[in-house]
């Protein structure tokens, strides 16, 4: 076992777990990394679905009880016919959440079945990304505490999924886009926020089931590492944990920042980071 590459793995898994929830692009700031470090490691299909996997179990965890809430209700008012209120708003809700997503899902299940790696690109544009990111966050930044609007609607459940095409693009952070698309819709920042997050879950759901795939298909692509090395998994599951709990820390972050309405760290940051990427993409280049 190497420390090193263990301490690699366990970098990699913070920045996955933090960023992930966070309006910071995560493949934007591990992109960053492995370009300064000058670091030759690929994500496995392997690795991508178990980092992922930690991040999804820390959503599904953080929002149990609304996960819960809405496919129970959704069973009962779609299955059992129940007629309740309380039911029919979260099939509803359920169903905005699936609306959303099916813009993004279908041009992204296209990308990655094609082989096309959007992210395995320079700095410069990683850097525009991180701009864009900052600048939509800095325009929207008035628009946190100026509505209050709790119901999403079908029509801005799809505009939000229209503008988290834009997601794809490296450097770009989705959850930043689709929560300012929310805002965008009059809806309250921090239902624009969950609604965001809770979506993600099916996307995460989505993307680890064509990585597998694309892994059965191609095994070597899913197992592409020596199996006797049994310290391999080890490193793998360690990202996973690490990328757990630090989704999970992250995801009470957020909320705490969102309740203050303070969000000029974040577009701060994007933009700090933003103009570092391009100037030594541009260097570099």
């Amino acid at each position: 076992m190497d420390l090193l590459e263990l301490v690699r793995y366990i970098l990699y898994g913070i920045v996955q777990g933090i960023f992930e929830v966070l309006p910071i692009s995560s493949s934007g700031q591990v992109a960053f990394i492995q370009f300064i470090v000058n670091d030759q490691f690929e994500y496995s299909q392997f690795f991508l679905i178990v980092v992922n996997l930690g991040s999804l179990f820390a959503l599904i965890v953080y929002f149990r009880k609304n996960i819960k809430e809405l496919l129970c209700h959704t069973y009962l008012d779609l299955v059992k016919k129940k007629d309740n209120p309380e039911y029919k708003k979260s099939s509803i809700y359920l169903k905005n959440i699936l609306i959303a997503i099916i813009p993004i899902g279908i041009l992204g299940t296209i990308l990655t079945l094609s082989g096309i790696d959007i992210a395995n690109i320079s700095l410069i544009i990683i850097g525009v990304g991180a701009l864009l990111t900052g600048t939509i966050l800095y325009l929207s930044r008035h628009r946190t505490d100026l509505y209050t609007s709790t119901k999403v609607t079908a029509k801005k459940a799809w505009v939000i999924g229209l503008f988290q095409i834009l997601a794809l693009i490296p450097g770009v952070s989705r959850l930043a886009v689709t929560a300012t698309a929310g805002t965008q819709q009059e809806l309250s920042y921090n239902t624009a926020l969950k609604f965001s997050l809770l979506m993600s879950i099916p996307i995460s759901l989505g993307s680890i089931l064509v990585y597998v795939v694309r892994g059965f298909v191609d095994i070597h692509s899913l197992l592409d590492f020596d199996t006797s090395l049994w310290y391999m998994y080890f490193y793998y599951f360690t990202s996973m944990f690490i990328s757990f709990f630090g989704t999970l820390y992250a995801l009470k972050f957020i909320f705490i920042i969102t309740q203050k309405g303070n969000f000029r760290m974040f577009y701060v940051y994007n933009v700090i980071f933003g103009l570092i990427a391009l100037l030594i993409g541009i260097i570099r280049y």
